[in-house]
């Protein structure tokens, strides 16, 4: 008999928020009683002297050795994780530090799975690109500070992976990958340039958003404790940290494109951010992000700029699923629908979302960057592998509307 689900759970790591938190990670890897700590971070990233920074405040008290991996891509590859796996194992680290974007995080959290419970990238991928093994325990711990507002992954328990010759990007997905502490520190996003600070910010936006929008915990089949998916779908919690992020995002994210140095704006970005990575680390994430890894790993763009790309044609699609959390997401980005209809009210919260993406200069369509109809597929079938993101969509996902979705993206 078919039963629905009647408990949710929400996990959160530890958290520490504030200007300078960064200035306490020394005291947190001492607590931790860790001797042999692993920077992870990209080129980038030490371009800006924030991992050095980390280093000295690491190093202030001595007895510990710091090494500093930097080799991590914008959008990692099999091989960048193997290439730090390598690395962590050659120095026989027993902390890592994540310092960074979504990438260097997700290397790290990885890293960490892989250097206590061995094994290969593509044992712990889910099925059916990888075996879908389930991690057993927790790995090496992981202190994520990062350094833009957008990713969520400092209290996501995933990793994205970009394999080049599948040309897809898939995930790995445990409880056990989550760091065991966030810190986040506002004043460290004050070196991201505007156009990284739109493509994490809009980022950001869709994980507040699908996970405001996503299916409800009891409208899934109801699963034993220890057979419970980590995204268990939108519940009251959730939707607090999804909604309030909703509308932090919305009325930052212009300032501090516009202005970098309006901290203000930075520290609420940070917060809206982290707020809505708890979110959807929680209730799930949707169509928007299930088509962007299978569009990024092919059109090898930045994953905030395929979500951009297709968003607001993801909420236009699923608009007729949730329409009260549609109108609740307008009135959030200060859009007024009193006395409009259910479609109208979904239309204010499109427009609005489209809107933002026009004034960050981002792309609008996925033939903005070079897909073409040839390739819808293509697309269609990498998008329908991520069933983990798909079963949390409001709208079931059928293989002709996908099409049809996507070939109006290509020629608004």
């Amino acid at each position: 008999m078919y039963e629905f689900e009647t408990v949710f759970e929400f996990s959160v790591p530890r958290i520490k928020f504030g200007w300078n938190a960064v200035n306490e990670i020394g005291y947190e890897a001492r607590r931790l009683n860790s001797r042999r700590i692993l920077i992870v971070t990209d080129k980038g990233v030490m371009g800006t002297g924030i991992p050095d920074s980390v280093k000295t405040i690491l190093d202030k008290d001595g007895g510990v050795e710091v090494f500093i991996f930097s080799d991590v891509s914008p959008e990692p590859s099999k091989d960048d994780f193997e290439r730090c796996i390598d690395f962590a194992r050659g120095a026989d680290v027993d902390l890592l530090v994540a310092v960074g974007g979504g990438s260097s995080i997700d290397v790290a959290k990885t890293t960490g799975i892989l250097l206590r419970w061995g094994g290969n990238l593509i044992d712990y991928i889910a099925p059916p690109t990888g075996l879908g093994k389930r991690i057993p325990g927790p790995g090496k711990p992981v202190i994520a500070v990062p350094t833009t507002a957008g990713t969520g992954s400092e209290v996501s328990p995933a990793s994205i992976i970009s394999l080049p010759d599948k040309k897809i990007k898939e995930g790995i997905t445990s409880v056990y990958q989550k760091p065991i502490l966030a810190i986040v520190d506002p004043i460290l996003t004050l070196s991201m340039p505007p156009n990284v600070t739109a493509i994490t910010g809009i980022d950001a936006l869709s994980h507040a958003i699908e996970a405001y929008i996503t299916r409800r915990f009891d409208a899934k089949t109801a699963s034993k404790p220890d057979g419970r998916p980590v995204y268990g779908g939108g519940n009251p919690v959730t939707d607090i940290f999804a909604s309030t992020a909703v509308r932090l995002i919305g009325r930052f994210l212009p300032r501090a494109y516009s202005n970098p140095l309006d901290f203000e704006a930075r520290w609420h970005m940070s917060l809206g951010s982290l707020l809505a990575g708890i979110a959807f680390t929680n209730a799930g994430l949707g169509l928007a992000h299930a088509i962007a890894l299978a569009v990024g790993g092919r059109l090898h763009y930045t994953h905030g700029e395929v979500i951009a790309a297709v968003l607001p044609s993801v909420l236009e699609f699923n608009s007729l699923s949730n329409p009260r959390a549609l109108r609740r997401i307008a009135e959030l980005m200060d859009e007024p629908v009193g006395g409009l209809s259910s479609r109208e009210a979904s239309l204010k919260a499109i427009s609005a979302v489209r809107e933002l993406i026009v004034s960050l200069k981002l792309p609008s369509s996925l033939r903005d960057l070079g897909a073409r109809e040839e390739e819808v597929p293509a697309i269609v079938e990498d998008t329908l592998k991520i069933k983990r993101l798909l079963e949390g969509n409001p709208r079931r996902v059928e293989r002709r509307d996908l099409e049809e979705m996507i070939l109006r993206n290509l020629n608004p």
